[in-house]
């Protein structure tokens, strides 16, 4: 009985973390442009999500100061193919900043542990797309 209970212990514990391992705050929203540029947060680290801004449309929007489930998708690790080659920087440093589109260059921030742009196909502008 008393390895079930601690079975049970665990099995709930590992649960409830692994529906955290997606949850992401919203620490603040800005645009530039036609691009949404989200701040998130998680175990104190921070990441830059960009996408486009959709307007018109009548949803569930994110909010700054509130947790969401999402998930991110590395900027770096989505890079094109050619050939079935993708092609990245050797480092992911040397890569600084983004073109979304011919006025629009979004850029990492290291100075604030912002290493890396992530996208995700959670949100349509600010609409959350699953709940």
């Amino acid at each position: 009985m008393k390895s079930l209970s601690i079975c049970l212990v665990l099995l709930v514990f590992t649960s409830a973390k692994c529906q955290e391992v997606n949850r992401y705050f919203v620490k603040s929203i800005e645009s530039q442009n036609s691009w949404n540029i989200i701040y998130l947060e998680r175990d104190s680290i921070m990441f830059k999500v960009v996408n486009k801004i959709v307007e018109g449309t009548d949803c569930s929007e994110i909010e700054v100061g509130e947790f969401y489930d999402l998930v991110l998708k590395s900027r770096s690790e989505t890079a094109p193919e050619i050939d079935g080659i993708k092609l990245r920087p050797i480092n992911k440093l040397d890569v600084e900043c983004y073109s979304f589109d011919k006025e629009t260059e979004i850029c990492i921030e290291p100075e604030r542990g912002i290493n890396d742009i992530y996208i995700t196909d959670d949100l349509i502008g600010l609409c959350l797309v699953k709940e």
